[in-house]
């Protein structure tokens, strides 16, 4: 039992060390930080026996002055017990300490429970009291799905009968708790018992403290999307409407009295957040005029001067803001906006070049601003400018998920405004342009044309300003259109004669499409594969053929469209990067049906890609040339019966002869029916697709009972044994001198899917 001792500021041990020593604290004072919480250890304080179930320190302990403590070696629980029954006063000061320290522990569960019950009842409360007053005072509510989605905190399973049985533990007089445990096994039993409780109580106090953190961001978050802003932005909007001050201020009081006493909040967020509202509402309240007109058109507050606070924010010239508005008035009052009549052809021409012109301003000017206006998201992702032209109704939509619409850029799905910040941040490339040329490209065009050095066209290849440029000129304005389908009377402003199905259900949201791909994988599993080199000679790996699967990247568009667009397939010349896909934002047709047809175009075009020159060369076989040769010569092919063969002909002729449509109808009729063993395709293109475009594994199970699949997955499975055995046999003998690469073992799976 040594006595041991340690300078302020030192450390006793450390988290992730294994329980050594059990140390008594005769004087001094240290501390653990528990999941961001501080527990003090004094005189009388046992350090350890937290760790006594794991056998591991969880913490780290510091002294937070000069520490004088005893030592006792610990092996395992015996040593305690041994320890414990020879040595009674050691064992009521142990008992004594672990029975203060649960205590302690359950104290602090109590108050995290009673926080986090507080908070949750208050954002029940809170938000449709909102969403009460937002209707009141005519201003359109936002969404906020965090708090719809908040649970209770139901978790806490910890018998509440041991609550008072430790308090009153801890209550008893020194002599009465010692003269309770002075036997060995009632000392030890208890020890046993608090070491489950002490683990589970610290378990439970954990997820408490998670609990909070998640439940306060519903209050206050990094984002800004958050009860206080909704609340606060409310209040400072509709001040000047009689009645309205006091009613928003009941929703203020109660959530500032939780913040400003609430564990785990970031105090100086929430201090930056209040004071910055507290000076604009004081201002707003010098300059109030009462008023109880809330909305005299029917437009809701935050919404009444729309095109105002975009051209506001544009910063476009006197000139270009007059004309703009002079036509989205004449546009928003035109009976038929959708008219063929001149007049109305070129007031949509007009709008386009003004509102692309007005966009990239915006958008360059949003790039750089930490928090942009609702109404300049609304203007980026959708397209608005007005709430008449758009529609009462839909505006309000639009205004209440404008501040929560996001993509998914982890996986590769983007909202314009996130794809056009991936180019300006450098994190992605921009597109290629109409012409087939990505930006290196075109700067070597412009090299070539002498219209640049090569000086500037270094410069050039890194400035992200002319990268967005480039994006803006060549790319956004086509695909707007193009993703809109209805090209002749195409107007990029968002109106309310093209919503023809509920803004709700045609939202394409990040989940959806990552349903669709999931699909479509778990049918078509190497639909999204490359073919590429692995070589590592150090290892005994010249050169290996293996496959990687890189998703397309997807860019929702500001539009309620009817079209997709597969717009490329790779990156640059390199094989392995992703593809982009354009969508509308708003789809009016079926999203899965559309988004399998681009699966289909993009296997046709990365197979070209692949090929090259040869790609419609039947003596190099591949998807394109195989098929190229059976739409080509189909007439002489003695394998189609003449019914067929008039089917084929109808096929093309829908197609307007083009092999590469044909294939993706087949290709959507491969992946939506016959997956199923619902048969569409004739025997020759199902041969074709059987050996390019192989279902997995189980849906081949499912149809080799079926004659008209069995057969013609035979060459497939062939092909891929022996695949399988060549690799095998490599990784084997690769096995017994080193480690196997991932990238083989990864091609070896693919191989046996």
């Amino acid at each position: 039992m040594p006595l041991s001792e340690f300078k302020q500021g030192s450390i006793l041990c450390n988290a992730g060390e294994p329980l050594r020593h059990l140390f008594f604290i005769t004087k001094g004072m240290a501390e653990c930080v528990f999941n961001g919480h501080s527990f003090r250890f004094e005189q009388g304080d046992t350090i350890g026996l937290y760790a006594l179930s794991a056998g591991t320190h969880d913490h780290t302990y510091k002294a937070v002055t000069d520490v004088t403590a005893f030592s006792y070696q610990y092996d395992d629980f015996s040593s305690l017990e041994t320890l414990m029954r020879d040595n009674a006063d050691v064992a009521n000061l142990f008992v004594a300490s672990m029975c203060r320290q649960v205590a302690k522990f359950l104290q602090y569960k109590t108050k995290l429970k009673q926080e986090a019950e507080k908070a949750y009842k208050l954002v029940k409360d809170i938000f449709p009291l909102y969403e009460r007053l937002c209707e009141r005072f005519a201003f359109t509510a936002k969404k906020l799905e965090s708090a719809n989605a908040a649970l209770p905190p139901d978790y806490d399973t910890f018998e509440e009968w041991l609550n008072e049985y430790y308090l009153e533990i801890k209550s008893l007089e020194p002599a009465a708790q010692k003269g309770f445990f002075r036997k060995p096994g009632i000392s030890l039993g208890f020890m046993r018992r608090s070491i489950v409780d002490i683990s589970q109580v610290m378990q439970t106090c954990k997820q408490h403290q998670d609990y909070l953190r998640n439940i306060l961001r519903v209050f206050l978050s990094n984002s800004g999307l958050d009860l206080f802003t909704l609340v606060s932005e409310l209040h400072l909007s509709t001040i000047n409407i009689k009645g309205a001050d006091a009613a928003v201020e009941t929703l203020m009081n109660p959530m500032n009295a939780l913040l400003s006493s609430v564990s785990y909040l970031d105090r100086a967020q929430y201090e930056n957040r209040v004071n910055a509202y507290k000076e604009a509402l004081a201002a707003k309240r010098e300059n109030r005029v009462e008023t109880s007109v809330t909305s005299a058109t029917g437009v809701k507050v935050n919404l009444a001067e729309s095109l105002d606070t975009i051209l506001d924010y544009s910063e476009c010239e006197q000139e270009l803001r007059s004309k703009f508005t002079k036509y989205v008035r004449e546009y928003t009052e035109t009976t038929d906006r959708n008219s063929s009549d001149d007049a109305v052809h070129h007031m949509r021409r007009e709008l386009t070049t003004m509102f692309n012109e007005i966009y990239t301003k915006i958008l360059t000017k949003s790039l750089n601003d930490p928090a942009p206006n609702t109404i300049i998201k609304m203007f980026l992702n959708f397209g608005y400018v007005d709430a008449t032209l758009a529609g009462h109704e839909n505006a309000d939509y639009l205004y209440s998920i404008a501040d929560t619409l996001a993509g998914d850029p982890d996986n590769g799905i983007y909202t314009v405004s996130e794809w056009m910040s991936a180019i300006y941040s450098g994190k992605r490339e921009p597109c290629r342009n109409e012409f087939d040329m990505d930006y290196p490209a075109y700067l070597q065009e412009l090299k070539q044309s002498y219209k640049i050095d090569a000086a500037q066209m270094e410069a050039l290849l890194k400035d992200t300003d002319e990268k967005l440029k480039f994006e803006m000129e060549n790319i956004f304005p086509i695909v707007n259109k193009l993703t809109f389908g209805r090209i002749t009377t195409f107007c990029p402003l968002f109106a309310d004669n093209n919503v023809q199905r509920g803004l709700d259900t045609s939202l394409v949201t990040p989940d959806a499409l990552k349903a669709i791909f999931d699909e479509i994988r778990s049918i078509d599993f190497s639909a999204f594969y490359r073919e590429t080199v692995y070589s590592n000679p150090e290892i005994g790996v010249p050169k290996e053929t293996i496959h990687v699967e890189i998703l397309p990247e997807v860019i929702l568009m500001p539009n309620m469209g009817v079209r997709g667009i597969m717009w490329q397939e790779i990156e640059g010349r390199k094989r392995t990067t992703h593809g982009r896909m354009f969508i509308p934002l708003f789809m009016l047709t079926d999203l899965r049906t559309l988004i399998i047809t681009l699966a289909g175009e993009f296997r046709w075009e990365m197979c070209k890609r692949v090929q090259g020159i040869r790609w419609n060369d039947v003596t190099d076989a591949s998807l394109t040339s195989e098929y190229c040769d059976y739409l080509q010569f189909y007439r002489t092919n003695r394998e189609l019966s003449s019914e067929v063969k008039a089917a084929v002909k109808t096929e093309l002729s829908r197609a307007r002869n083009n092999w590469k449509n044909v294939f993706v109808h087949n290709y959507v009729d491969w992946i939506m029916h016959e997956s199923n063993g619902a048969p569409r395709l004739n025997k020759f293109a199902r041969k074709i697709l059987t050996m390019y475009c192989p279902f997995n594994a189980s849906i081949r199970e499912q149809l080799a009972q079926n004659p008209q699949y069995a057969e013609l997955q035979k060459r497939y499975i062939f092909k891929q044994q022996q695949r399988d055995q060549l690799l095998s046999r490599f990784i084997d003998k690769l096995s017994k001198t080193v480690e196997v690469p991932q990238e083989l073992r990864d091609e070896l799976e693919y191989v046996r899917r």
